[in-house]
């Protein structure tokens, strides 16, 4: 049969070379002998390549769950996976009593409340993994099962002797130095030499090995004993009781434990201080570090993290070690006195009663009969004015004069623009119950002058001491009133340390509550006092 030359043979690929010239130059023509089923229409077309790509990106998201195993890229993820430590300075959960009273636990600490802010700024939430150990920390960030670390980790994490890992970090946003904490009634250690056969404990971490190795070619020797079962606090406190010599911790841990513990000393650095960062798996995306770094230099810059070393570090040193002595020991001798009306205070105002307490503590040292040159009596130390104005009768009964406290602490607090956030406005009424409102406004005043955050604690503690005459050319006692502030959160962090049952306060009030102030009726009654509300 002679070949037909109108209509070429498909299966000829000069012919079909030719067709596919011809098919360009006309592009609505379809080839005669193509089957029916075959010839597709554009909108077809345009759903095979769709479908195509919908395959294709699944088997890319497979892939990198081959990588990543269990944990979403940050990109498609609403959450961020944040591997941590339960420590002071990073992850610490506390028992608070919510408006019910019923005991829920407040997770707080500087690395989880800076990582909030950071995942806040990204539109993500934060889904903490709380390691043992660091070692089991690397293994998380080893297996990508995490976005990042935050547990106030340094370069002897990721230097640590025999790491591969190739982790990335951030910038810094802290330094932390090693510190040998030891017994005041020992002998201070005068160099690392003295270090040498010694017992040393500490925390499981595989980035003592760092200055371990260190000393070793000095040929120093000590004795590096592993805790695997007790905490920083829990060795603090071994030291404390003099069940053991030394224990190595980071410098911030031990300035926090000074408070709970008493007859600790540190004399002795190890090594230099050193910066403070996030830490990345090796694998992780550089869009997510370039954030993560952009976060941290605005977060210097605004305030961020300078509200934060005060929130958690800034009143750790202010009590003098002969202070602490004598609060720790009134805790013993004089709070079982009060206990159950501050306890019962608690109830009837919305005040934790440990702030009450520490507040009391600050005011009269927990002296029912306390009474100063200037005529203010009583464990909260009111004055004759505004005993009255509080409907307090007796200044000398310890439950009136809590609740006359607790009342006024309220209207301290109400006097307060609502732009200033908790803590900070506690702290705000607690300056103010010492200084008087007027003078905080005034402060406010002056640290708005100075280009300072009126409504920020730390700031505010500036501008107070600044503060000169009053009007009638009564000196303002700025300084004092910062003092008092700071001491009351120390006093205050102490005993929700020592009473942890339902520790803890979010230091929110609570919208309306009935103050009995008089001295409650024998047999547990509320009492028939004025009903303050």
């Amino acid at each position: 049969m002679k070949p037909d030359h109108h209509h070429p043979d498909p299966n000829d690929p000069d012919a079909n070379s030719g067709w596919k010239q011809f098919s360009r130059r006309h592009p609505g023509l379809t080839h005669p002998h193509e089957p029916e089923s075959e010839r597709q229409d554009p909108k077809s077309r345009r759903s095979r390549w769709l479908l195509m790509a919908v395959v294709g990106i699944g088997l890319l998201l497979g892939l990198i769950k081959m990588i990543m195993p269990g944990l979403k890229p940050l990109a498609i993820s609403s959450e961020l996976v944040v591997g941590t430590r339960e420590t002071p300075t990073s992850y610490m959960r506390d028992k608070v009593p919510n408006k019910d009273g019923v005991v829920e636990t407040l997770i707080k600490g500087f690395d989880h409340d800076l990582v909030q802010a950071f995942a806040k700024s990204q539109g993500k939430t934060v889904r903490f993994v709380v390691a043992e150990n660091e070692a089991a920390l690397e293994r998380l960030l080893d297996k990508g099962e995490v976005h990042m670390a935050a547990a106030w980790l340094n370069r002897r994490f990721v230097e640590a002797p025999g790491s591969t890992s190739g982790f990335r970090i951030s910038r810094p946003y802290d330094l932390s130095e090693l510190v040998v904490v030891q017994s005041d009634q020992s002998l201070p250690l005068q160099d690392e030499k003295a270090l040498h056969a010694k017992k040393v404990h500490a925390m499981p971490a595989s980035s003592h090995q760092v200055w371990i190795q260190r000393l070793n070619k000095k040929y120093i020797w000590p004795e590096l004993l592993i805790e695997k079962n007790r905490n920083e606090f829990e060795l603090l406190e071994a030291v404390s009781n003099g069940e053991i010599e030394y224990v190595v911790l980071p410098k911030s841990v031990y300035q926090i434990g000074l408070n709970y513990y008493s007859g600790l000393d540190s004399s002795l650095t190890i090594g230099r201080e050193e910066p403070v960062f996030w830490v990345f798996p090796k694998r992780a995306s550089d869009v997510l570090i370039q954030a993560a770094n952009q976060f941290i230099g605005q977060a210097e810059n605004n305030g961020t993290l300078r509200q934060l070393r005060d929130r958690y570090f800034g009143a750790v040193s202010r009590l003098q070690a002969a202070d602490r002595s004598v609060f720790l020991a009134r805790i013993k001798s004089h709070l079982p006195l009060y206990l159950a009306q501050f306890k019962r205070a608690q109830i009837t105002s919305g005040y934790d009663w440990r702030l009450l307490a520490a507040l009391a503590y600050q005011e009269s040292k927990w002296d029912s009969s306390a009474v100063s040159k200037t005529g203010v009596r009583g464990l909260m130390m009111l004055t004759a004015d505004t005993a009255d104005r509080l409907g307090v009768r007796n200044r000398l009964d310890p439950y009136e004069s809590i609740m006359g406290g607790a009342k006024y602490m309220d209207m301290l607090r109400d006097d307060l623009p609502a732009s200033v956030p908790e803590p900070d406005r506690t702290w705000m009424a607690i300056a103010s119950y010492n200084v008087g409102p007027g003078s905080i406004k005034a402060a406010r005043k002056q640290a708005q002058a100075m280009g300072l955050n009126p409504n920020s604690w730390a700031d505010m503690k500036k501008a107070l001491p600044l503060l000169g005459e009053t009007p009638s050319g009564v000196k303002i006692r700025g300084g004092e009133a910062v003092v008092t502030a700071e001491n009351v959160r120390m006093y205050y962090a102490i005993l929700s340390r020592l009473y942890p049952a339902s520790s803890g306060f979010s230091l929110t009030a609570p919208a309306t509550r009935t103050y009995d102030v008089s001295t409650p009726a024998k047999g547990g009654g509320s009492g028939s006092g004025s009903g303050l509300r």
